[in-house]
């Protein structure tokens, strides 16, 4: 009898370069893909992870429907250290940060959505949006602090030291997360 397969499950768009690039993702990883949003669906089998940033009614939809009831990556060990260990000067989340966990890191943020807005971020020469791919959302980041003349970091599904991340944490978190037999 095989191992259940792990399945990342990601939000999905109707950006196909978020869609392709979560795809690469899971594979560079070594797990299978689904979405929530879009197709291929996730049907329920396999150990699937919610590949979520931070908490938010997508990342809860998500959660409900994942076999791997994990936290979102936010509180994934390691994964503020590996922010911080980009030396950006300033994080750009999708936001809104409506339960404060993107506050309590301590990392200097803005907020597409939400306050402190990237509208009125202070210009810096380094900033790392925080999201997966270089979809809908990334695209966005782009246009609206292009008024600074900042240099934005890849999405960390192009960071080849995230993928190494995802590699060696998630067996941590099938570890503390994945349902066990009885």
């Amino acid at each position: 009898m095989h191992p259940p397969a792990v399945i990342l499950l990601f939000h999905g768009s109707r950006d196909h370069q978020h869609n392709e690039q979560a795809k690469a993702l899971a594979e560079a990883v070594g797990a299978g893909y689904a979405f929530m949003e879009t197709e291929p669906r996730f049907a329920g089998e396999g150990l699937a992870i919610p590949m979520f940033i931070a908490d938010g009614e997508d990342y809860r939809s998500a959660l409900a429907a994942a076999t791997v009831k994990s936290p979102p990556l936010l509180k994934w060990p390691g994964f503020v250290d590996y922010l911080r260990s980009l030396g950006a000067q300033l994080y750009i989340f999708h936001g809104p940060d409506t339960t404060g966990e993107v506050k309590a890191t301590g990392i200097p943020a803005a907020f597409l959505y939400g306050e402190p807005n990237v509208d009125t971020a202070p210009c810096v020469d380094v900033a790392a949006p925080v999201v997966l791919t270089r979809g809908y959302i990334y695209k966005k980041i782009q246009e609206r602090y292009g008024r600074c003349k900042a240099k934005l970091l890849p999405p960390l599904a192009e960071q080849p030291e995230f993928i190494k991340y995802l590699r060696e944490t998630i067996p941590l978190i099938l570890k503390y997360y994945a349902p066990q037999p009885p």
